[in-house]
């Protein structure tokens, strides 16, 4: 069943006067990109190949670069460096991110339901304002936001509630009164953490 279906019968649901969509994965199905650009980036710090686990890298969602590379240490013993991670990270998605970008037409069409219903609606991403930008003008939807918050605009990335209580505060809605559509694990607790209801759907 899709996320459209279960979230616009939920009256419950539907009666929230806020809503607050992740980006990356869950409003466009750009996830593959970004773990491309960073099995790039890992492997031009290594100096060889890297096979970045697919199921390891969509848990990770959200999180700052910092975090995702103490996990990747954990787990396979790598020492990366952030900066150059985000530095080449950046340049691979510079080539392939605009050109590439997909929208997920079942939540763009929950979001045209909820601001259609009056909803206040609001983007909190774990991506850099500029990738979440790009991103969200080439699928056309700025427009369909009343606030945009990335990782430079909270002091913690998810799992931390930072991003979604500043998205809250940005469009005036208490968080017990908001929705939160995610695709990662790490999301959903940021989420959870922030006293927020969320509705999960598949990374893409």
């Amino acid at each position: 069943m899709s996320l459209a279906l279960v979230s616009v019968t939920d009256p419950a649901l539907l009666a929230r006067p806020a809503w607050i969509f992740d980006c990356d994965g869950t409003l466009a199905a750009t996830m593959r990109l970004h773990h491309g650009s960073w099995t790039h980036a890992i492997g031009r710090q290594l100096g060889r190949p890297f096979v970045f686990d697919w199921a390891f890298f969509c848990s990770m969602g959200g999180m700052s670069t910092e975090d995702t590379c103490v996990r990747l240490r954990e787990r396979h013993g790598l020492e990366l460096d952030p900066g150059l991670i985000r530095t080449h990270t950046d340049e691979w998605l510079a080539e392939h991110l605009e050109a590439r970008v997909e929208a997920r037409p079942e939540v763009v069409g929950l979001l045209h339901h909820v601001r259609a219903a009056g909803a206040r609606t609001a983007v909190a991403s774990g991506g850099t304002r500029h990738h979440v930008g790009v991103t969200l003008r080439k699928l056309r939807l700025e427009p369909h936001f009343d606030a945009v918050v990335t990782c430079e605009d909270a002091p913690r990335s998810k799992p931390h509630p930072d991003l979604f209580l500043e998205a809250a505060r940005r469009i005036g809605i208490p968080a017990a009164d908001c929705v939160v559509i995610e695709d990662s694990p790490r999301g959903r607790e940021a989420a959870e953490a922030a006293g927020m209801a969320c509705v999960m759907v598949e990374p893409a």
